[in-house]
């Protein structure tokens, strides 16, 4: 395997996103830009910090380690800020304020390394393992129980192509163990994003996931508060995510795809906690919170189903073939 397409090849198979410019570099390091991204993710967290302790919500901002920070041994070459990087630079900077609640899942991540593997050799994502990790750290962060039958589910070996591996030519494929568990909860809403993408309707299904909103509920759940989650690929809810996790703790569940957060949908919503995720390399964008999630994803969802200019040429080609007798 050699590096390329903004993926670095480490030791013993293990891949890293790097970028494709080196941006994940310069922003890792302790420069001018990566500062002024930083202070301008610290003015806003405390921003949503005064008005979510204004409506009475309990939250925290929890930010996804780059693999590069867990597993800094295997890369095989120096790398800046690894030492500090930019999650535990932010944190730093909401210290002195006191009131912003930053989850730390570098420490716990880097202790469960020790037992099995908390990310996936091949992928940008965690282990099963790591989803327990930041489940569990969650839980303790928000005083809520852990539903015990989330660490005892079923598992299988399978193989498939991850997000880096199949970046590189030839595409590497890895072995992994595919885990899921009983679930209690289910879903009762989902909009018109994920509607569209379930049906098999969008003509481009690739990056339907930005806008995605479902609703989990559990009779069965030990903690009767509603939760309105806000991230990316890691609360991905079809799968035994930090979605549907959270949803065999918690009675109801809102999982939104999106870094700004609706502020409408939440006023509306009314949760008893709100949770922010987004994975460390996305810290380079800062959010404005200007979004209002359905009526975003409404607008995907028409664009997916409606033909690209190269589909409707090639539609109208088809429609001109003069007929073949038979």
């Amino acid at each position: 395997m050699t590096s390329g397409n903004g993926v670095a090849v480490g030791q013993d198979g293990w891949l890293y996103w790097v970028g494709r410019a080196r941006e994940v570099e310069v922003f890792y390091g302790d420069s001018p830009l990566s500062r002024r991204i930083l202070t301008r993710w610290a003015r806003l967290i405390d921003r949503r910090t005064r008005r979510l302790d204004a409506l009475g919500i309990r939250h925290v901002h929890a930010v996804v380690p780059d693999k590069l920070a867990v597993y800094p041994d295997t890369l095989g070459r120096a790398f800046p800020g690894l030492d500090n990087p930019p999650a535990v630079r932010l944190a730093k900077l909401l210290e002195p304020d006191g009131g912003a609640r930053m989850l730390d899942l570098l420490t716990p991540l880097r202790a469960a390394r020790g037992a099995e593997p908390v990310y996936l050799q091949t992928d940008t994502h965690w282990t099963y393992r790591g989803y327990l990790t930041a489940y569990r750290a969650l839980c303790e962060a928000l005083d809520a129980p852990v539903a015990e039958h989330v660490f005892a589910g079923v598992h299988e070996r399978a193989r498939f192509t991850f997000d880096l591996g199949e970046k590189l030519r030839p595409p590497i494929e890895e072995d992994y163990v595919a885990y899921d568990f009983p679930r209690r909860a289910e879903r009762v809403d989902a909009n018109a994003l994920v509607r569209v993408r379930e049906s098999g309707r969008a003509i481009r299904q690739r990056g339907l996931f930005v806008g995605s909103r479902v609703v989990m509920r559990n009779d069965a759940a030990p903690d009767p508060r509603r939760v309105v989650l806000f991230g990316d690929s890691y609360i991905y809810s079809p799968g035994a995510r930090l979605t549907a996790m959270l949803a065999e703790s918690f009675a109801e569940v809102h999982a939104i795809w999106s870094a700004n957060l609706d502020w409408t949908y939440i006023e509306g919503v009314k949760p008893d906690i709100l949770i922010f995720e987004i994975a460390e390399r996305f810290l380079r964008q800062v959010p404005t919170d200007r979004i209002r999630i359905d009526a975003f994803a409404q607008r995907r969802a028409k664009r997916a189903v409606r033909p690209t200019l190269r589909e409707w040429l090639r539609r109208g080609l088809r429609s001109k073939k003069p007929h073949q007798p038979t």
